[in-house]
């Protein structure tokens, strides 16, 4: 099946009919909207929202990016890809190429707004961008989405929103930020010239003051009020006394009076054809049984009847949106509901037969048509899934479902699939439920045709409860039952899941739990059910490799973790699967980095970098760059390398992924910053909490340690040291904090006050866990405290040497000399450079 048709009717800019007049005071307007990122004209239909902007971008000579919204694109990822591939045309660039891989429903959409960002944010050029009728789009994640793109808005972009109702963004800020132009209805009336202008363009003879007055009074400006007028007036027996401009019921007045003015063959052609969002001269003819379907077209653009042509190379045009409503409520005054259906059924087959199957679809369900809709959304399913557009599947089953429908066992199952993928365990549970209990009552799953699927139903299973915590035990009899049964063949067999889109570390992914590790007993039997059996080719199998190796590497079992490391790493290159070999790479660095290893760390990374074009990836690696920087103390590179990162995005550190904030977090640490770590830090906390990311609680948790400790907050460290120990002990992390320097001193510090008297509110951990982290427990001598970099600065210092001479010896700058000699007081407990002077010698230093 060949990927999803972007229709360019939606992506080019409308054509303005030549009645249209210019109206000067509004293009004034629009002339100052140069220094805003936004400008949203909100009114209801009729006032010529549409118009005014393709008038005004038919006369610049810049490039203007269109997209004209319907109902199909509700879909998150059918919406950006509509949107980037208009900008791609309007600038005659590849950007849509360049972030096709992150045009996925499991990826990050944060990713793809900040990588489309990057993109247009490097053209040299103006950019408009238009999306019009926005009013159509219900999705949360969209205006979410939306609103975090106007917020990072380059300078050399400018949104224009058309909508006919409020829209649901932080404007009041904006406002305040001067960010936004508004055009309401107050400005986009007409004026009594304009209507003048207007009547004198389109030669309807309308010279009376008083007429021309009236008109004005009865339609208070509104524009297809003013244009219904203009059309009544070609009619000997009306006058403006007749004409009601009361617009909100405007219907019976379109129908009585515009519609009974055609012919009745004119009259069906306008019924028949009020379904289409778009109007093209072949599926006209097709639903109507013409061959005339373009004079028609032609005619009625002719005439003015409510009718938008867009500027194409084929005449396409679409109704009005008021009159299209009018048309079908009179399509069901005039059709039978049997008429009705063949007609949308009729609509939907020539779209699919155009390979637009997801429009085809939409128009189903727009009809009302839901067995019919159930059983296309069957037939294409792999087609539905392989373009992308899972959340327009979502919906579609979600209203199939509310509608009493019986949808297809397979589209359930698949359903339950994107639940578990979207990390919607307890909602693809409660389904799984459903459907056992649906097996109970018609034996479903025993029927030929249902095998294969009620096969991928119970590995399914298996993944949610895993995901979930469940026993591990009832997920294995799940497994063991699945091969005693055998493997049955599906459509489904080359569509494997990548269970990883964006994460540094699979840790962090629903495959792996979110972080909550298993026992070795446990997952290693579990394991050994995929491993050498029918299953050892499948994805799940080849990612529990990379889940085994990060599991080991956290346990601190080395030797383990690199076997288990490079079978992932072998696989995910076979695979092309960078969700799998990135996180490997980054794990190998790791563990260069705890070795001290720090070149090897950098050249393995460098050569990662070579086996991906995809920036998100790319990002990552230069912060795991950076964060092994940091592990070597040179702060001028770490720093380097997190702003080459940057420059993969563009904007600050909240919009960043977790693992490039955390090791964001870390530089400001190593840098003396602690306010600014903290803050970072707790930000990534608060959604690792809300995720349930049990590896990113227990990592932020113990930064979270460090920084209270930077801030002579002891107790307050302690408290929240032991917080972190408290999720470890559960799930027997280690590294995440032996690996981190400063949080050693401070498990030292625990075990002597767990050794002390009356810290019974600790006893919740066992001490053995802890004596393991924090290795033997002497007492602190003072040269404990400092790190290798600081003692070198201080033997420098003890030597004589000045700020800007330990800076040239050291390469790094005299800046961050001051901050390696402001962490060294504090520790020395000095106040100057002569008493550290003495007690360096007095250490022998």
């Amino acid at each position: 099946m060949p990927p999803p048709i972007l229709l360019h009717s939606k992506i080019t800019v409308p054509h303005a009919a030549l009645e249209s007049i210019e109206r000067e005071r509004l293009f004034d307007l629009l002339r100052h909207t140069g220094a805003k990122k936004i400008t949203i004209l909100r009114a209801p239909a009729g006032y010529g929202k549409t118009t005014l902007l393709s008038q005004w971008f038919s006369q610049l000579n810049e490039s203007v990016a269109w997209l004209s919204i319907d109902t199909t694109d509700n879909d998150p990822i059918r919406f950006w890809k509509y949107i980037i591939g208009a900008v791609s045309d309007a600038v005659k660039s590849d950007i849509d190429f360049r972030l096709l891989s992150l045009l996925d429903e499991q990826s990050s959409l944060e990713l793809l707004i900040d990588s489309f960002l990057n993109e247009i944010g490097s053209i040299e050029k103006t950019i408009h961008m238009v999306i019009d009728d926005y009013h159509l789009i219900e999705g949360q994640a969209i205006h979410t989405t939306m609103a975090r793109f106007i917020e990072y808005l380059p300078n050399n972009v400018c949104v224009y929103i058309t909508s006919r109702i409020d829209l649901p963004f932080p404007l009041a800020k904006w406002r305040v930020k001067a960010w936004l132009t508004e055009i309401g209805v107050d400005q986009l009336r007409f004026t009594y010239n304009e209507i003048q202008n207007f009547y004198r363009k389109q030669e309807l003879g309308y010279d009376n003051t008083e007429i021309l007055q009236q008109v004005f009074e009865k339609t208070e400006g509104w524009a297809a009020g003013i244009q219904l007028a203009g059309l009544m007036s070609l009619k000997t027996e009306w006058n403006v006394e007749s004409f009601e401009s009361t617009h909100p019921f405007i219907t019976e007045f379109l129908l009585q009076e515009i519609l009974s003015s055609l012919s009745s063959e004119t009259q069906d052609f306008l019924v028949q054809t009020s379904i289409l969002n778009e109007l093209k001269p072949t599926i006209c003819d097709a639903l109507t049984n013409r061959t005339d379907s373009h004079s028609i077209l032609m005619e009625l653009e002719k005439k003015g009847l409510f009718i938008v042509r867009l500027h194409t190379s084929e005449p396409v045009f679409r109704y009005h949106h008021l009159f299209a409503d009018a048309l079908q409520i009179e399509l069901k005054q005039r059709y039978s509901q049997a008429s009705m259906s063949s007609l949308y059924e009729k609509a939907a087959a020539f779209l699919c037969e155009q390979k637009d199957i997801i429009s085809a679809i939409e128009l189903l369900m727009h009809g009302k048509q839901y067995k019919v809709a159930d059983e296309w959304i069957y037939e294409y399913l792999v087609y539905i899934f392989t373009s992308k557009q899972i959340s327009t599947f979502t919906r579609w089953v979600q209203l199939l479902r509310d509608s009493s429908c019986a949808v297809h066992v397979e589209t359930l199952v698949m359903y339950i699939v994107t639940l578990a993928n979207s990390l919607k365990m307890n909602e693809a549970k409660e389904l799984i439920l459903e459907l056992e209990q649906k097996h109970i009552q018609e034996q479903w799953m025993d029927e030929e045709e249902f095998k294969g699927i009620a096969s991928i139903l119970e590995m399914v299973k298996g993944y949610v409860l895993f995901a979930i915590g469940e026993d591990l035990d009832q997920v294995a009899e799940i497994v063991k039952k699945h091969l005693e049964e055998g493997i049955v063949s599906t459509r489904w067999d080359k569509f494997p899941i990548q269970y990883n889109l964006s994460e540094a570390r699979i840790l962090r992914t629903g495959i792996a739990s979110r972080g909550k590790l298993w026992s070795f007993e446990k997952s290693e039997s579990f394991i050994g059910l995929f491993r050498g059996t029918e299953l050892k080719e499948s994805s799940m199998t080849v990612f529990s490799y990379g889940v085994s190796a990060e599991s080991l590497y956290e346990r601190s079992l080395i030797d383990f973790c690199i076997l288990e490391l490079e079978k992932a790493l072998k696989s995910g290159l076979e695979w092309k699967d960078p969700g799998l070999f990135i996180p490997m790479y980054i794990l190998k660095a790791r563990i260069y980095g705890a070795q001290k290893q720090f070149i090897e760390a950098q050249a393995i990374l460098d050569y990662a970098m070579k086996m991906t074009k995809e920036k998100h990836w790319i990002r990552s690696l230069h912060a795991m760059k950076a964060h092994c920087y940091v592990m070597e103390e040179d702060i001028i590179r770490a720093e380097r390398e997190l702003n080459l990162s940057m420059g993969l995005n563009s904007h600050d550190a909240e919009s960043e992924e977790v693992f490039w904030l955390l090791v964001q977090a870390r530089l400001f640490i190593a840098k003396g910053e602690i306010e600014k770590a903290l803050k970072s830090i707790l930000h990534v906390k608060v959604q690792a909490i809300e995720e349930e990311q049990m590896s990113t609680i227990i990592e932020t948790t113990v930064l979270e340690a460090v920084c209270h400790e930077k801030l002579l907050n002891e107790e307050l460290a302690i408290t929240t040291l032991h917080q972190a120990l408290e999720h470890g002990v559960k799930y027997l992390y280690v590294r995440t904090f032996t690996d981190e320097p400063d949080v050693m001193k401070l498990l030292k510090k625990y075990v002597r006050i767990r050794r002390g008297e009356g810290q019974e509110h600790f006893d919740s951990i066992a001490m053995p866990y802890v004596e393991h982290l924090a290795g033997p427990v002497e007492e602190d001598s003072v040269l404990d405290l400092l790190t290798r970099r600081e003692r070198e600065v201080l033997q420098l210092l003890a030597n004589g040497s000045s700020n800007m001479e330990i800076a040239s010896k050291l390469v790094l700058s005299e800046g961050t000399i001051r901050i390696y000699l402001s962490n060294i007081y504090s520790k020395l407990g000095v106040n100057s450079r002569t008493q550290a002077v003495i007690h360096a010698k007095e250490l022998n230093i």
